[in-house]
C-alpha cells in the first residue's frame, strides 16, 4: 500500500474526527470523484480513493451538520 493511501489513526483524531467518519467522509469523496470522471468532467491521474484520502489529510473535505448554513 502506497503512503498516500493510508489514513492513520492519529490523523484522524488530530483533526478531531472519528476514524469511522473519516472512513466514510473519504469514500463519499471518492464515489463523486469516480463519478465525475465517468462523466467526463475530470481526467483522473490516480485512483478516486488515493484523491480522497490527500483531500482529507489537506484539510479539504469538511463535515457539515444539520443546521449549518451551507
Amino acid at each position: 500500500m502506497s503512503k498516500n493511501q493510508h489514513l492513520s489513526l492519529e490523523t484522524c483524531y488530530g483533526k478531531d474526527i472519528s476514524p469511522f467518519k473519516s472512513v466514510i467522509m473519504s469514500s463519499q469523496e471518492a464515489r463523486f470523484i469516480n463519478e465525475q470522471a465517468n462523466l467526463g468532467f475530470i481526467k483522473l491521474d490516480q485512483k478516486p480513493t488515493t484523491i480522497a484520502i490527500q483531500k482529507f489529510k489537506d484539510g479539504k473535505l469538511v463535515i457539515i451538520k444539520e443546521g449549518d448554513a451551507v
